[in-house]
């Protein structure tokens, strides 16, 4: 009860101080909004008195230097023109980007011409009585007929820039304006400076109240949810288990049936095996029921023809110990190279494949040895043969070519049937997909010769295409990279 007491007593202390907190910070972002509008106007007005004062005592020196009549001096006495822009000239700089003068042709004209132009870049210079018409020639002449100084922002791509125009007046009749572009980065840096610290003010006040409903909120729905949090957790993990156990048994199973399909392939592969011996053995019995009825069957010829059977039968014998070697489930990790897991494979559709009149080169190079599962990568590599060799047949191709090539850790096979489209290069490991759907594929062979290689030994396999065919390529860790 009495920890009860105490919490209840700091969470109305902890609410008490959230909101003086609040309070302040309102209390100060109000001010600062005041205090910004202030600080804007001062630094904005004083850039405009200050070009203000300057745009003055230029206008003064020009009634002087032309006696108060501008354009005819100007235009009969370059000395003082030149002059009058040495003089203005001294004020361009990165701040003062266009100081010039212009004037009309006419009273009623909307045409301006330059008289003088601070330009330092003759390049850039204005010719004198050229032709000037700038964007804004509703102010030029709104200063020219007002008698009153104006001024107006625009903005390039590298600043912000004000141009303030003074009408250069004498006897009450404007003779010409003065137009002094000038910039407002300092102004523009305070400014940017205000508006980022109004942001953060703004932003401090929300993230303010926001954690400050957040803790309210999860103070009043802790309990409830840490109860409901530890009963999800429970659910979930329950759930995870019961999905990865099946998950292994879909595994499992997959593996088992792409393991059915292909004990039917290499049943069939074995039939052709057994064939010569078969004939051979027929062929010696029949030679010895021949001669034993000729009475011509003497002692060498029958241990000759007997020998002969007895090798025949070992070679059958063979060949069933591979195949029931090659499906034996076993758990354990041996030691392996690629040279055994080929000439395994090749022990038993090597046969088969030369009777298909399909040509086997083999580029044996790599020497490293691999911890491993010997009978899972016999499979893959089997898998990998099979499709090779059903689409060379498929596709009818004249002289069928399979190239086994191996090389530190990598095992390659490719064949010259024209390679994998590449509309489903992306989808050829997925499981139940099968270009061989019209052949009863079942899509499992890929998939699983995946999942043996990425998941039960530790490696990597990929397809790509060459010039000639398709190239897949397993990847292990040898010995020496564990």
């Amino acid at each position: 009860m009495r920890n009860k007491i105490k919490n209840l007593k700091f969470i109305y202390v902890f609410y008490i101080v959230a909101i003086l907190v609040l309070i302040g910070i309102l209390s100060i972002y109000s001010i600062f909004g005041k205090t910004k509008g202030y600080i804007d106007d001062t630094t904005k007005n004083m850039y405009i008195n200050y070009v203000y004062d300057i745009s003055k005592n230029i206008s003064d020196q020009i009634v002087e230097s032309t006696s108060g009549d501008i354009y005819t001096t100007l235009r009969n006495d370059k000395k003082i023109v030149e002059e009058l822009e040495k003089s203005l000239q001294l004020f361009v700089s990165s701040k003062y980007r266009y100081i010039y003068v212009v004037d009309k042709s006419s009273e009623n004209a909307n045409e301006f011409r330059f008289l003088l132009d601070a330009s330092k870049d003759v390049d850039e210079k204005s010719e004198f009585e050229e032709l000037y018409e700038p964007l804004n020639i509703k102010k030029f002449n709104q200063a020219y007929e007002n008698k009153k100084e104006i001024y107006f922002t625009q903005e390039d791509a590298q600043d912000v820039w004000m141009t303030f125009i003074k009408p250069i007046v004498v006897d009450g009749k404007t003779q010409a304006l003065l137009i002094i572009d000038f910039s407002m980065q300092g102004h523009l840096l305070i400014n940017n400076s205000l508006l980022e610290l109004d942001r953060v003010l703004k932003i401090s006040i929300f993230l303010g109240l926001f954690i400050f409903f957040i803790i309210i909120f999860f103070a009043y729905i802790d309990n409830k949810r840490s109860k409901e949090l530890i009963g999800f957790n429970e659910k979930l993990e329950s759930n995870v288990k019961n999905e990865v156990e099946k998950n292994r048994q879909k595994d499992q199973q997959l593996i088992q049936q792409s393991r059915l399909a292909q004990m039917g392939e290499m049943i069939s592969m074995i039939a052709h095996q057994w064939r010569q011996p078969l004939a051979a053995i027929s062929s010696a019995s029949a030679a010895i029921k021949l001669k034993s009825m000729l009475n011509k069957l003497d002692k060498d010829k029958a241990m000759e023809l007997a020998t002969n059977i007895s090798n025949y039968s070992q070679h059958l014998s063979e060949t069933i110990d591979d195949f029931r070697d090659f499906f034996k489930v076993n758990k354990d990790k041996n030691d392996v190279t690629y040279n055994e897991l080929i000439e395994s494979v090749l022990g038993i559709i090597e046969v088969s494949m030369e009777n298909k009149n399909i040509i086997l080169i083999k580029n044996l190079e790599s020497k490293e040895i691999f911890h491993s599962y010997p009978n899972e990568l016999k499979q893959v590599i089997l898998n990998l043969m099979k499709n090779a060799e059903d689409i060379l047949l498929e596709k009818k191709i004249q002289n069928p070519i399979i190239t086994i090539h191996t090389q530190d850790n990598k095992l390659s096979i490719c064949d010259n049937a024209g390679g994998v489209p590449e509309d489903i290069m992306e989808k050829i490991f997925d499981p139940y997909f099968s270009t061989k759907l019209e052949k009863n594929g079942s899509g499992l062979g890929l998939y699983m010769s995946k999942t043996i290689i990425q998941e039960h030994c530790d490696g990597d396999i990929t397809v790509k295409n060459n010039e000639d065919g398709a190239i897949f390529t397993i990847a292990l860790n040898s010995q020496k990279e564990k």
